[in-house]
């Protein structure tokens, strides 16, 4: 398997640094992609419509549950990132820890599966799933990490949204703050 993902890693990584365009597009879907992400959650928040803005918050609440995951994953199992392997050619400078999951896509793929699950957001959900993968592989085209860490955090984001989906139940304690939360500045929390 890790023959597997080094393979995959320096097919996409290949021509880094070759092109200023291509990378320049890479360097800023790899890093500034989550902004694009905190935009779209904070649009949802400005609705006037309570169901959005509960949205908005169980994406928030994946994205903590999904960074809590990868780093109890990245504490369990540790992978060196492809610059300290000495694989690649790496576009920007990052932190020699753990390659696997990525938190970036992590963070991404949480507030993407929350949005697609969602009836009322599920394409503007598919988008940031579009996103979301594009955010990914150009952290592997930018040698930062192995396709398999973005699969990682694509299931870790799933679970993150899943787990969210159970705050659903308006009877339950966490669909109750959830929707209380939702109403601040509407009508007032509980009226």
């Amino acid at each position: 398997m890790e023959d597997v993902n080094v393979s995959a890693f320096l097919l996409i990584n290949q021509h880094a640094g070759e092109s200023a365009w291509l990378d320049a597009l890479a360097i800023a879907a790899a890093e500034a992609m989550p902004y694009v992400f905190i935009a779209a959650l904070a649009l949802l928040w400005l609705s006037p419509q309570p169901a959005r803005k509960k949205t908005s918050l169980k994406a928030g609440g994946a994205v903590l549950l999904g960074l809590g995951l990868s780093y109890a994953v990245s504490l369990a199992y540790f992978h060196p990132r492809p610059f300290v392997q000495d694989l690649g050619q790496g576009l920007i400078v990052h932190a020699a820890d753990a390659s696997f999951p990525s938190d970036h896509t992590t963070f991404l793929f949480s507030i993407a599966f929350v949005l697609a699950l969602e009836r009322r957001t599920r394409t503007l959900g598919a988008v940031l799933l579009g996103l979301s993968a594009v955010g990914g592989l150009s952290r592997v085209y930018v040698g930062v990490h192995f396709p398999l860490d973005i699969l990682g955090a694509a299931l870790v984001g799933l679970l993150a949204a899943c787990a969210m989906q159970l705050c659903n139940d308006e009877a339950g304690r966490p669909g109750r703050m959830l929707d209380a939360l939702a109403r601040i500045g509407l009508t007032g929390v509980g009226k």
